[in-house]
């Protein structure tokens, strides 16, 4: 959290978590190859995202659908930026 004077009083500003379509989208960047969504998943886990389903994988599917825009489909269940 980020303290910010203003006109003489303290303001606590909460840093904004970064969304799963934003970090699986620096995710496909660094990889640089199309990743199946249960990769996607796996790595979005080792940094520490902390999914509210009881399906993570499920999420991850979710999100990539819904924005065909930014992922492209490879193969089957595999993923790229456009």
């Amino acid at each position: 959290m980020k303290k910010m004077k203003k006109q003489g009083k303290m303001k606590t500003v909460k840093k904004k978590k970064p969304s799963i379509r934003e970090l699986t989208i620096d995710i496909l960047k660094k990889s640089r190859k199309p990743l199946h969504y249960r990769e996607i998943t796996q790595r979005l886990k080792k940094r520490g995202y902390r999914f509210h389903r009881k399906e993570p994988e499920r999420s991850v599917y979710i999100i990539i659908n819904r924005y065909p825009k930014i992922f492209k489909k490879t193969r089957p269940a595999t993923y790229r930026l456009r």
